[in-house]
């Protein structure tokens, strides 16, 4: 079986592991294997992204400088699905510009993280 890769990045050190340990359990309820990497600067997060294949990525928004790690990750990988999170709504529109798949407001729990992955991941649909 092949591990998910996944990269999860946030300033909030904080933000950024909830966000991790919630995709880890929705993935472990299924039996699916995956590969969580965190990240909490924005340079490291696009340079490791761009070197590095990740089947999904999740990106905390909290300023115009998050968005341009997100725009980063849709400018290495037209295709990767995309995950936005955020406390608040206000990059919501810039989410869909960017052709982000989902917006999830913090803090994300396993259920959310579940409905978010089942838009890019036909295997968690029942």
């Amino acid at each position: 079986m092949r591990v998910r890769r996944i990269a999860v990045y946030d300033t909030s050190a904080k933000d950024c592991h909830i966000t991790a340990q919630a995709l880890l359990e929705c993935f472990d309820k299924t039996g699916i294997a995956a590969k969580v990497n965190e990240f909490t600067g924005s340079e490291e997060f696009v340079f490791d992204f761009r070197d590095n294949h990740y089947d999904m990525a999740f990106v905390g928004i909290g300023s115009m400088l998050d968005m341009e790690a997100a725009r980063g990750v849709r400018y290495l990988d037209e295709n990767c699905p995309l995950f936005l999170v955020s406390s608040i709504t206000e990059y919501a529109l810039e989410g869909f510009r960017i052709s982000a798949l989902d917006y999830l407001i913090k803090p994300v729990t396993a259920q959310r993280a579940k409905e978010a992955v089942e838009r890019a991941e036909p295997v968690f649909r029942n």
